[in-house]
């Protein structure tokens, strides 16, 4: 792969020469970033901060919390994070600000709905006729897109960005997304408490069944084998306490089937019933009343005021009946409380008394394995009556992990679009885009402009660029090189012939042998024979003897330049080679300088190139070396025609001119690669930029040579 050499001032020199494609880069891009700026709409941005309290409130146990690894922490902040980025989330905040019918985020009517609207055509469905589901999909996507969840830094801050068309849109989003976030914590901390109180209920149930089927347990094994327990621990203390239990069961059924009567009684509002089966006096005297006002009210006129007041009389002493018969009811359902805890008390101390009583030790065993069970069943349902008690509180005392710190405001100046960045960054990527063009033109498609560019393309020495002068008012430019030998125009042809003289050797070993020089070009039109022209009289006077030989035969165009047709050329020379009368080619010599020219002749009308291929070519050059020191060969132009091929066969040095500005990368590249591969090894290539821009500023520190090169002496 070709390394193509980096130099500052020749970048620069690109950038300079290529101004106009890289402002047109820049106006380009400044266009559309200002077409944007113009026709985009304002978008207003809010943020509201909350913060997370990760170790969770407790307002029961405010000082529960226990401290936690700072990776737990963490992980439980971004959990926040990605919640408040979820579409359920997202969700909530459409139905809690009914979002749907919102202009910016609800639906909008298609280009079809609203050109049917307009029309008064029925096109397409309206916006009240899109699917629901789709609705709630379009509103949740576009006010996805607008929010942004970050969260700041490393703090246990989380920043709730919204982006909208108006600025108080924006705050009041951002707000309802953090106070939405807030109570949806809460009502799922709730939820999860209210839902582990339900289990415990549940394993409550199972619990207190567990528990009373231990005491029944324990109960039946006591009265199974109290009889042969009494007997084995001969304590007269067990008699007694399982006389006072038979006592206390008696009472307990006694009192349960009074209180089941007078329940049945008063139910029925069966009141001599209630107050027998309660043996209450007071209820008693107010049943013997009521039955005085029945038989009293009975005698009255129906109708009469004393039938009024007695009825009313009547219905107040059932109001009195009904209190009455209430407290004798709860009197009794106290005493059946109170039965029953004479019966648990004389139950606990006959346990008591028979596990510390001196019994065998497998009536012991037995009797502490029941006892165990029940009591283990007791402790596991306080517990979980406890844990219950606490679920229910808490589910009413929740409190949010989060809290807003900052609220969003109203912002007063637009987010987007940053016209004064986007304007920038459009003139950067304008101007670097530009620049890669420029750079892309000058090394790969457009023409070579520069010695140093030249080098990079075809990656041999360009020791020298040639100077456009013009064209000149007597003669050609070539002239100069004898006319204003201190010009730049001739320097530069001093300069190749230097880079020449050190380069390139005879193709033999005799010192007497000519060296032979080939100029050469991609294309017609590059200044090819004006270089040789010019090349040949500066070595001529320079004190050499120098033979210009107009080799291409298709084209001529030595002759013409410098002297008078003459009547025999090189092609009439190798066209009647070997044949009894070859016509010899006449050598004219230059008006100007001591130069010798062999002109081609008239043009030729059919193919050359077997002319350069053969013997008559061969012994003409040879023939020539010996009498010269230098020779020049003016060759037809590489790529259209072949004869320059066969030319490089003989040549020392070869001088491959391209036009400035004008020869493409392409063709001269294709050109170089033909000649490096033709050429011999030990032959050189030179290349030599031709017609280059004047710059009489170029040579403004050369001190008192300046002057030199500063003005085109005629």
């Amino acid at each position: 792969m070709k390394q193509i050499d980096f130099d500052f001032r020749e970048a620069l020199s690109v950038l300079l020469r290529q101004r106009g494609l890289i402002g047109a880069s820049v106006a380009v891009f400044l266009g559309l970033a200002l077409a944007y700026c113009l026709v985009a709409p304002p978008v207003y941005r809010a943020t509201t901060l909350v913060q997370v309290d990760v170790q969770g409130s407790n307002l029961l146990e405010p000082n529960a919390a226990l401290p936690q690894q700072t990776a737990l922490l963490n992980a439980r902040l971004d959990s926040e994070v990605e919640i408040l980025r979820s579409a359920s989330m997202a969700l909530a905040v459409v139905e809690a600000g009914q979002l749907i019918r919102a202009p910016e985020f609800g639906a909008k009517l298609g280009f079809v709905e609203k050109l049917g609207l307009a029309l008064g055509l029925d096109l397409a469905p309206k916006a009240q006729a899109v699917a629901a589901a789709k609705l709630v999909n379009d509103t949740l996507e576009r006010l996805q897109e607008a929010v942004e969840i970050q969260r700041q830094g490393l703090s246990y801050l989380i920043a709730i960005t919204v982006s909208a068309a108006a600025p108080q849109t924006a705050a009041d989003l951002a707000n309802l997304y953090a106070a939405t976030y807030i109570d949806l914590g809460v009502s799922g901390k709730t939820t999860a408490l209210i839902t582990a109180r339900d289990v415990l209920r549940r394993q409550i149930t199972t619990a207190q069944r567990q528990l009373a089927e231990s005491e029944t347990a324990v109960n039946d094994f006591i009265a199974a084998n109290l009889a042969r327990l009494e007997a084995e621990s001969g304590d007269p203390a067990i008699a007694e306490l399982h006389r006072q239990l038979q006592a206390a069961q008696a009472e307990q059924a006694a009192v349960l089937r009074k209180s089941s009567l007078a329940e049945q009684a008063l139910a029925a509002q069966d009141w001599p019933a209630l107050s027998q089966s309660l043996g209450d006096a007071a209820l008693q005297e107010l049943e013997r009343q009521r039955i005085d006002l029945k038989s009293r009210l009975a005698a009255a006129d129906q109708g009469s005021a004393r039938a009024s007041d007695l009825a009313a009389e009547l219905a107040r002493l059932d109001s009195g009946l009904a209190q009455q018969s209430q407290r004798a009811l709860d009197l009794v359902q106290l005493s059946l409380t109170q039965a029953r805890e004479r019966e648990a008390r004389a139950r606990d101390a006959l346990r008591a008394v028979l596990l510390q009583s001196t019994l065998s030790a497998e009536m012991l065993a037995q009797l502490f394995d029941h006892q165990q069970s029940a009591t283990l069943a007791r402790s596991q349902y306080q517990t979980l009556l406890s844990r219950e008690q606490d679920f229910g509180t808490l589910a009413n005392v929740q409190i949010a992990d989060v809290r807003v710190v900052a609220q969003a405001l109203a912002p007063a100046q637009a987010a987007a679009p940053q016209k004064v960045l986007i304007l920038a960054l459009a003139a950067i990527v304008g101007a670097g885009l530009g620049g890669m063009l420029a750079f892309f033109k000058e090394y790969y498609v457009g023409g070579i402009t520069s010695a140093h560019q030249l080098q990079n393309v075809l990656q041999v020495r360009v020791p020298v660029s040639v100077p456009d002068v013009g064209r000149q008012e007597a003669g050609m430019p070539a002239d100069l090189v004898a006319k204003a030998p201190l010009s730049a125009y001739a320097e530069s042809f001093r300069k190749l012939r230097a880079a020449l003289d050190w380069q390139a050797e005879p193709a033999t070993a005799a010192a007497s042998q000519a060296r032979v020089i080939l100029i050469a070009s991609a294309l017609q039109a590059e200044g090819k024979t004006t270089a040789a022209i010019a090349l040949a009289r500066t070595y001529a006077l320079s004190g050499a003897s120098v033979l210009l030989i107009d080799a291409d035969l298709r084209n001529p165009s030595v002759e013409p330049r410098l002297v008078e047709t003459t009547s025999v050329g090189l092609l009439d020379y190798l066209l009647s080679w070997g044949s009894a009368t070859p016509h010899l080619p006449q050598a004219v010599e230059d008006p100007l300088t001591s130069l010798v020219v062999l002109s081609a002749g008239v043009r030729s009308v059919v193919p050359t190139d077997q002319l350069f291929n053969g013997k008559a070519w061969q012994q003409l050059l040879a023939s020539l070396k010996p009498d010269f020191d230098v020779i020049l060969i003016d060759s037809p132009p590489l790529l259209p025609v072949v004869d320059a091929r066969y030319l490089l066969r003989d040549v020392d040095a070869v001088v491959q001119v391209v036009r400035y500005g004008t020869t493409t990368q392409a063709a001269a590249q294709e050109a170089c690669a033909q000649l490096q591969e033709l050429l011999r090894p030990e032959a050189k290539l030179i290349g030599v930029l031709s017609h280059e821009g004047f710059d009489m500023g170029r040579y403004a520190g050369y001190g008192r040579y300046a002057p030199y090169y500063q003005q085109l002496e005629a």
